[in-house]
């Protein structure tokens, strides 16, 4: 504890969120059911408060704000710790590349609350948007993010619809002499923070293995406990491997030594997925 680092985790998640809408459409149509334009929808993160207060600023049908509609807007409003996802604090996982292991603890679950607003002239145009944007979720749609360098480098993040507001009238607007109709979407994103990630040199291990593991696997001096081993195999992919690592004779955590003649690893795991 104590020593800077940062992984820009929620920026990263507010970006992976905005762009899930950045391909929204409207289209209007001729009495005889042709398509006459479609109009792309621009998002900007926006809390509503401060939307409503630039549709005010004008109540003329000239705002140019108003005619500009419509328009989508998004915020991020709340994170809470989530118990339910919660893995072995001191469970390690890691990467090794260049004859360097990194590694970082267990990560920590929380899931943040982002609100989608959508703002439009019109019922039929308001609906075109929601209908573009429910089917993808059920309840949930995943994004692939990349997390932390080089331990967490593609991490699936959920973006998860808790609930849908549809107002025909925006609150506190005030308008006499037109319509505003609006939509609120709301998203929990189950995302997790990580701490500091360390390097430690590859170390000789002598290991014996439980069924199912190779003699010799690369463990680095001093990764005495719970880790999460990436194998990659001859075509290119990999799996991970869950791996109880203890030790034998006469070492103890603190002074263990993988090239003393008395002192070996003790490998146990389970295949966990591939």
């Amino acid at each position: 504890m104590y020593e800077y680092f940062y992984h820009s985790i929620t920026k990263k998640a507010v970006i992976a969120f905005g762009s899930l809408f950045n391909d929204i459409y409207v289209a209007r149509y001729n009495a005889d059911g042709s398509e006459k334009e479609r109009v792309k929808v621009p998002i900007a993160y926006m809390t509503k408060q401060k939307f409503i207060s630039r549709l005010n600023q004008n109540p003329g049908l000239e705002n140019d704000f108003y005619m500009s509609l419509p328009r989508m807007a998004f915020e991020f409003s709340s994170l809470i710790y989530d118990s339910s996802r919660k893995n072995d604090t001191f469970q390690k996982s890691f990467s090794y590349s260049n004859n360097l292991y990194s590694y970082r603890f267990g990560r920590v679950p929380y899931n943040l609350t982002f609100t989608l607003h959508a703002f439009t002239k019109n019922t039929e145009d308001c609906l075109q948007i929601l209908e573009q944007i429910l089917p993808w979720f059920t309840p949930e749609y995943s994004v692939t993010v990349k997390m932390v360098n080089p331990t967490d480098m593609s991490v699936d993040v959920p973006f998860v619809i808790q609930n849908v507001i549809y107002d025909e009238d925006v609150e506190d607007s005030n308008f006499d002499t037109r319509k505003t109709v609006s939509m609120s979407i709301e998203f929990a994103c189950k995302l997790f923070y990580y701490g500091p990630t360390k390097s430690l040199p590859l170390g000789v291990t002598g290991a014996s293995g439980a069924s199912g593991f190779a003699l010799g696997v690369a463990i680095p001096e001093g990764m005495i406990g719970k880790v999460i081993v990436p194998f990659y195999t001859t075509d290119g992919d990999f799996s991970f491997e869950t791996l109880e690592v203890g030790i034998t004779g006469t070492a103890s955590p603190s002074n263990f030594s993988p090239t003393a003649s008395d002192q070996s690893y003790v490998i146990y795991g389970n295949r966990i997925f591939s």
